[in-house]
Protein backbone atom coordinates (compact mmCIF):
# COMPACT_ATOMS: atom_id res chain seq x y z
CA UNK A 1 0.00 0.00 0.00
CA UNK A 2 3.03 2.35 0.11
CA UNK A 3 2.55 3.12 -3.57
CA UNK A 4 -1.06 4.15 -2.99
CA UNK A 5 -0.13 6.24 0.07
CA UNK A 6 2.40 8.12 -2.06
CA UNK A 7 -0.18 8.50 -4.82
CA UNK A 8 -2.64 9.91 -2.27
CA UNK A 9 -0.16 12.58 -1.19
CA UNK A 10 0.60 13.56 -4.79
CA UNK A 11 -3.04 13.90 -5.78
CA UNK A 12 -3.90 15.72 -2.55
CA UNK A 13 -1.30 18.32 -3.46
CA UNK A 14 -2.59 18.41 -7.04
CA UNK A 15 -6.12 19.05 -5.80
CA UNK A 16 -5.03 22.04 -3.77
CA UNK A 17 -3.00 23.41 -6.69
CA UNK A 18 -6.00 23.08 -9.04
CA UNK A 19 -8.12 24.93 -6.50
CA UNK A 20 -5.56 27.71 -6.14
CA UNK A 21 -5.02 28.30 -9.84
CA UNK A 22 -8.74 28.08 -10.65
CA UNK A 23 -9.50 30.80 -8.10
CA UNK A 24 -6.63 32.88 -9.45
CA UNK A 25 -8.07 32.49 -12.96
CA UNK A 26 -11.45 33.78 -11.79
CA UNK A 27 -10.00 36.78 -9.94
CA UNK A 28 -7.69 37.68 -12.80
CA UNK A 29 -10.40 38.04 -15.45
CA UNK A 30 -10.10 41.36 -17.20
CA UNK A 31 -12.78 44.01 -16.67
CA UNK A 32 -15.30 44.30 -19.51
CA UNK A 33 -18.39 46.34 -20.05
CA UNK A 34 -21.91 45.39 -19.10
CA UNK A 35 -25.36 46.89 -19.49
CA UNK A 36 -26.79 48.66 -16.44
CA UNK A 37 -30.55 49.20 -16.45
CA UNK A 38 -32.05 51.74 -14.04
CA UNK A 39 -35.76 51.22 -13.39
CA UNK A 40 -38.15 53.93 -12.28
CA UNK A 41 -38.88 52.03 -9.05
CA UNK A 42 -35.22 52.34 -8.02
CA UNK A 43 -34.06 48.86 -9.05
CA UNK A 44 -30.66 48.65 -10.77
CA UNK A 45 -29.87 45.60 -12.93
CA UNK A 46 -26.40 44.58 -14.14
CA UNK A 47 -25.88 42.21 -17.07
CA UNK A 48 -26.59 42.24 -20.80
CA UNK A 49 -29.49 43.21 -23.02
CA UNK A 50 -30.09 40.30 -25.42
CA UNK A 51 -33.22 41.46 -27.25
CA UNK A 52 -35.10 44.71 -27.84
CA UNK A 53 -38.66 44.88 -29.08
CA UNK A 54 -39.16 48.42 -30.34
CA UNK A 55 -41.32 50.58 -28.05
CA UNK A 56 -42.39 47.52 -26.04
CA UNK A 57 -39.93 45.43 -24.03
CA UNK A 58 -36.29 44.51 -23.58
CA UNK A 59 -35.01 41.06 -22.66
CA UNK A 60 -32.20 41.24 -20.11
CA UNK A 61 -29.91 38.55 -18.63
CA UNK A 62 -28.39 39.50 -15.27
CA UNK A 63 -24.86 38.60 -14.21
CA UNK A 64 -26.42 35.91 -11.99
CA UNK A 65 -28.02 34.28 -15.03
CA UNK A 66 -31.60 35.44 -14.34
CA UNK A 67 -33.76 36.41 -17.32
CA UNK A 68 -35.88 39.60 -17.21
CA UNK A 69 -38.46 40.85 -19.70
CA UNK A 70 -38.96 44.54 -18.89
CA UNK A 71 -41.50 47.01 -20.27
CA UNK A 72 -39.66 50.01 -21.70
CA UNK A 73 -42.11 52.30 -19.89
CA UNK A 74 -40.61 51.07 -16.60
CA UNK A 75 -37.04 52.04 -17.58
CA UNK A 76 -35.49 55.29 -16.37
CA UNK A 77 -32.07 54.94 -18.03
CA UNK A 78 -29.68 52.43 -19.62
CA UNK A 79 -25.89 52.80 -19.39
CA UNK A 80 -22.73 50.91 -20.32
CA UNK A 81 -20.31 50.43 -17.41
CA UNK A 82 -17.23 48.40 -16.55
CA UNK A 83 -17.72 45.43 -14.23
CA UNK A 84 -15.39 47.10 -11.72
CA UNK A 85 -17.75 50.07 -11.48
CA UNK A 86 -20.38 47.89 -9.79
CA UNK A 87 -19.44 47.70 -6.06
CA UNK A 88 -21.56 44.56 -5.58
CA UNK A 89 -20.02 42.59 -8.46
CA UNK A 90 -16.31 43.34 -8.31
CA UNK A 91 -15.47 39.62 -8.64
CA UNK A 92 -18.17 38.80 -11.18
CA UNK A 93 -17.52 38.20 -14.82
CA UNK A 94 -19.53 39.98 -17.53
CA UNK A 95 -22.43 38.15 -19.14
CA UNK A 96 -21.38 34.80 -20.49
CA UNK A 97 -23.64 32.13 -21.98
CA UNK A 98 -22.56 29.26 -19.75
CA UNK A 99 -23.13 25.81 -21.15
CA UNK A 100 -25.95 24.15 -19.20
CA UNK A 101 -27.10 21.60 -21.78
CA UNK A 102 -25.23 18.87 -23.63
CA UNK A 103 -22.54 16.28 -22.95
CA UNK A 104 -20.19 16.81 -20.01
CA UNK A 105 -17.11 15.23 -18.49
CA UNK A 106 -15.85 15.63 -14.95
CA UNK A 107 -12.72 14.60 -13.08
CA UNK A 108 -13.45 14.34 -9.37
CA UNK A 109 -10.96 14.05 -6.49
CA UNK A 110 -12.50 13.07 -3.16
CA UNK A 111 -11.30 12.42 0.38
CA UNK A 112 -13.06 9.83 2.58
CA UNK A 113 -13.28 11.01 6.18
CA UNK A 114 -14.22 8.83 9.14
CA UNK A 115 -13.77 8.86 12.92
CA UNK A 116 -10.34 7.22 12.54
CA UNK A 117 -7.58 9.86 12.64
CA UNK A 118 -4.62 7.46 12.95
CA UNK A 119 -3.45 8.21 9.41
CA UNK A 120 -2.20 11.67 8.31
CA UNK A 121 -4.29 11.66 5.11
CA UNK A 122 -7.84 10.41 4.55
CA UNK A 123 -8.30 7.67 1.92
CA UNK A 124 -8.46 8.96 -1.63
CA UNK A 125 -11.31 8.54 -4.11
CA UNK A 126 -10.87 9.36 -7.81
CA UNK A 127 -13.57 9.14 -10.44
CA UNK A 128 -14.00 10.18 -14.08
CA UNK A 129 -17.63 10.91 -14.95
CA UNK A 130 -19.41 11.54 -18.22
CA UNK A 131 -23.02 12.15 -19.14
CA UNK A 132 -25.61 14.56 -20.47
CA UNK A 133 -27.12 17.75 -19.01
CA UNK A 134 -30.78 18.23 -19.96
CA UNK A 135 -32.77 21.46 -20.27
CA UNK A 136 -34.91 20.51 -17.28
CA UNK A 137 -31.79 20.76 -15.05
CA UNK A 138 -31.43 16.99 -14.64
CA UNK A 139 -28.18 15.24 -15.55
CA UNK A 140 -27.66 11.53 -16.21
CA UNK A 141 -24.30 9.84 -16.61
CA UNK A 142 -21.87 7.26 -15.34
CA UNK A 143 -18.27 6.83 -14.39
CA UNK A 144 -15.37 4.68 -13.30
CA UNK A 145 -12.77 5.42 -10.66
CA UNK A 146 -10.39 4.31 -7.92
CA UNK A 147 -11.08 4.08 -4.16
CA UNK A 148 -8.05 3.55 -1.92
CA UNK A 149 -9.51 1.84 1.14
CA UNK A 150 -7.67 -0.92 2.99
CA UNK A 151 -7.30 -2.31 -0.52
CA UNK A 152 -7.67 -0.61 -3.88
CA UNK A 153 -11.11 -0.86 -5.49
CA UNK A 154 -12.58 0.27 -8.80
CA UNK A 155 -16.09 1.75 -8.48
CA UNK A 156 -18.36 1.66 -11.55
CA UNK A 157 -21.31 3.98 -10.93
CA UNK A 158 -24.38 5.65 -12.36
CA UNK A 159 -24.43 9.41 -11.75
CA UNK A 160 -27.67 11.39 -11.32
CA UNK A 161 -27.79 15.13 -10.62
CA UNK A 162 -30.30 17.97 -10.33
CA UNK A 163 -29.27 21.64 -10.62
CA UNK A 164 -31.30 24.09 -8.55
CA UNK A 165 -29.85 27.13 -10.32
CA UNK A 166 -28.27 28.03 -13.64
CA UNK A 167 -25.69 30.68 -14.39
CA UNK A 168 -22.17 31.33 -13.19
CA UNK A 169 -22.81 29.61 -9.85
CA UNK A 170 -24.89 26.42 -9.72
CA UNK A 171 -26.17 24.58 -6.65
CA UNK A 172 -26.99 20.92 -7.11
CA UNK A 173 -27.72 17.60 -5.44
CA UNK A 174 -26.38 14.31 -6.72
CA UNK A 175 -26.71 10.57 -6.25
CA UNK A 176 -24.19 7.93 -7.30
CA UNK A 177 -24.63 4.21 -6.97
CA UNK A 178 -23.06 1.12 -8.44
CA UNK A 179 -20.68 -1.79 -8.05
CA UNK A 180 -17.17 -1.76 -6.59
CA UNK A 181 -14.56 -4.17 -8.02
CA UNK A 182 -11.53 -5.31 -5.94
CA UNK A 183 -8.09 -4.62 -7.40
CA UNK A 184 -6.04 -6.13 -4.54
CA UNK A 185 -6.14 -9.15 -2.26
CA UNK A 186 -7.06 -8.17 1.33
CA UNK A 187 -4.31 -8.14 3.96
CA UNK A 188 -5.58 -10.30 6.86
CA UNK A 189 -3.88 -8.07 9.44
CA UNK A 190 -5.95 -5.07 8.30
CA UNK A 191 -9.07 -6.92 9.48
CA UNK A 192 -7.75 -8.68 12.60
CA UNK A 193 -8.20 -12.12 11.08
CA UNK A 194 -6.48 -14.71 13.27
CA UNK A 195 -3.64 -16.82 11.89
CA UNK A 196 -6.09 -19.69 11.47
CA UNK A 197 -7.79 -17.81 8.63
CA UNK A 198 -4.87 -17.09 6.36
CA UNK A 199 -5.99 -19.40 3.58
CA UNK A 200 -7.53 -18.17 0.32
CA UNK A 201 -8.62 -14.75 1.56
CA UNK A 202 -10.39 -12.80 -1.16
CA UNK A 203 -12.66 -9.83 -1.73
CA UNK A 204 -15.67 -10.36 -3.94
CA UNK A 205 -16.47 -6.66 -4.29
CA UNK A 206 -19.84 -5.21 -3.43
CA UNK A 207 -21.97 -2.12 -3.91
CA UNK A 208 -21.87 1.55 -2.96
CA UNK A 209 -24.22 4.51 -2.66
CA UNK A 210 -23.13 8.13 -2.49
CA UNK A 211 -25.67 10.98 -2.16
CA UNK A 212 -24.56 14.56 -1.62
CA UNK A 213 -24.78 18.21 -2.56
CA UNK A 214 -22.43 20.59 -4.31
CA UNK A 215 -21.58 23.96 -5.75
CA UNK A 216 -20.34 24.46 -9.33
CA UNK A 217 -18.51 27.64 -10.30
CA UNK A 218 -17.93 28.34 -14.01
CA UNK A 219 -14.54 29.79 -14.91
CA UNK A 220 -15.47 30.29 -18.58
CA UNK A 221 -18.23 29.28 -21.02
CA UNK A 222 -17.56 25.52 -20.89
CA UNK A 223 -15.33 24.80 -17.90
CA UNK A 224 -16.19 24.82 -14.24
CA UNK A 225 -14.81 23.94 -10.84
CA UNK A 226 -16.95 22.25 -8.19
CA UNK A 227 -16.96 21.52 -4.48
CA UNK A 228 -19.09 18.78 -2.95
CA UNK A 229 -19.87 17.09 0.33
CA UNK A 230 -21.66 13.80 0.65
CA UNK A 231 -22.08 10.48 2.42
CA UNK A 232 -20.57 7.30 0.98
CA UNK A 233 -21.64 3.83 2.07
CA UNK A 234 -19.62 0.87 0.76
CA UNK A 235 -20.65 -2.77 1.28
CA UNK A 236 -17.91 -5.32 0.46
CA UNK A 237 -17.96 -9.12 0.71
CA UNK A 238 -14.88 -11.03 1.92
CA UNK A 239 -14.37 -14.78 2.04
CA UNK A 240 -11.71 -17.03 3.50
CA UNK A 241 -11.18 -20.69 4.45
CA UNK A 242 -10.70 -22.11 7.91
CA UNK A 243 -8.19 -24.85 8.56
CA UNK A 244 -10.97 -27.43 8.24
CA UNK A 245 -11.68 -26.21 4.71
CA UNK A 246 -14.95 -24.46 5.54
CA UNK A 247 -15.52 -21.23 3.59
CA UNK A 248 -16.52 -18.24 5.72
CA UNK A 249 -18.16 -15.12 4.31
CA UNK A 250 -17.74 -11.72 5.97
CA UNK A 251 -19.27 -8.34 5.18
CA UNK A 252 -17.08 -5.22 5.42
CA UNK A 253 -18.90 -1.89 5.67
CA UNK A 254 -17.47 1.59 5.19
CA UNK A 255 -19.38 4.73 6.25
CA UNK A 256 -17.57 7.85 5.08
CA UNK A 257 -18.08 11.59 4.71
CA UNK A 258 -16.79 12.61 1.28
CA UNK A 259 -15.25 16.02 0.59
CA UNK A 260 -14.69 16.35 -3.17
CA UNK A 261 -13.20 18.75 -5.70
CA UNK A 262 -14.09 18.46 -9.36
CA UNK A 263 -13.11 19.92 -12.72
CA UNK A 264 -15.80 20.01 -15.43
CA UNK A 265 -14.92 20.15 -19.14
CA UNK A 266 -17.83 20.25 -21.58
Amino acid sequence: MKFFQTLSRIILLTGFLITFFSVQNILAQENKQQDVVYLKNGTVLHGKIVEIEANKTITFISNCGDKWVINQSEIEEIKKKDISSNPYLNLSSPFIEYKTEGFYSKLNVGFLFSGNIDTPFPPLSLILLGGYDFKNKFSVGGGVGLDLLNEAYMPVVADLKYNFTSGKINHYIYFQGGYIVPLETPDPYDYDYSSDYLSDISSDGGYLINPGLGLKLFINEKNAFSFGIGYKYIHINHSYKEQNGQTIDRVIKYNRVVLSFGYHFM
